[in-house]
């Protein structure tokens, strides 16, 4: 009775290591995942733009973040943002970028000109959050662009002439695209850079 007891333990066990070792080799299902493409196209202005700005603008491009679900386009120097920009697009470029499948939302950062010997002072006038101002999804096994369309601005300060674009993103999917939303132009919903407790802000500690 004994030796049967144990041959038929021997058994289950043989039975269960193999079972184990069946599902050890179903590799685990990998997440879904879809492609962004950011698409900046080339810069544009509706007034002519002088020579020397034009060749300036030529070697530009903008400079963008992405992380856990949001992705933030800024015009406030990188040193003053506590998020990884990390991306550099110039105009009339693109970039693709493999994403888990869900929602995404962009951010823009903008700043207005002040008249301020003060980096503070301007921030505080200037500086301002356009939280989720386009929302959108990726789709698994699908290519969503955000596109980019760069309009140049100028803006005096201090006898000093700056060509500034204007952000215009729209979402192009496989049958159309969203209205175009600046990101970086002030409205009602903006939030100014002393009023923002948002993470977005670096704040030395």
């Amino acid at each position: 009775m004994r030796n049967w007891m144990m041959g038929l333990l021997l058994q289950v066990g043989v039975a269960v290591s193999a079972s184990a070792q069946e599902q050890a080799a179903v590799p685990a299902a990998e997440p879904a995942t879809g492609t962004l493409v950011v698409e900046v196209k080339p810069f544009r202005s509706d007034r002519e733009l002088p020579a020397k700005a034009v060749e300036q603008l030529k070697s530009g491009g903008l400079e963008w973040g992405l992380r856990d679900g949001r992705i933030v386009f800024t015009m406030v120097g990188k040193q003053f943002i506590d998020f990884p920009i990390n991306h550099m697009t110039r105009y009339g470029q693109q970039e693709s970028v493999s994403l888990p499948a869900g929602e995404y939302r962009v951010t823009g950062i903008g700043l207005e000109m002040h008249t301020s010997f003060s980096v503070k002072k301007v921030l505080e006038r200037g500086a301002f959050f356009n939280e989720d101002a386009v929302v959108f999804r990726i789709e698994p096994g699908r290519t969503t662009t955000l596109s980019i369309d760069p309009v140049i601005g100028k803006d005096a300060i201090f006898g000093s002439t700056f060509y500034v674009p204007t952000l215009l993103a729209s979402v192009v999917g496989d049958a159309d695209a969203t209205a175009p939303v600046p990101l970086n132009v002030r409205g009602p919903a903006s939030i100014a850079w002393p009023q923002y407790t948002g993470p977005l802000k670096f704040v030395a500690k």
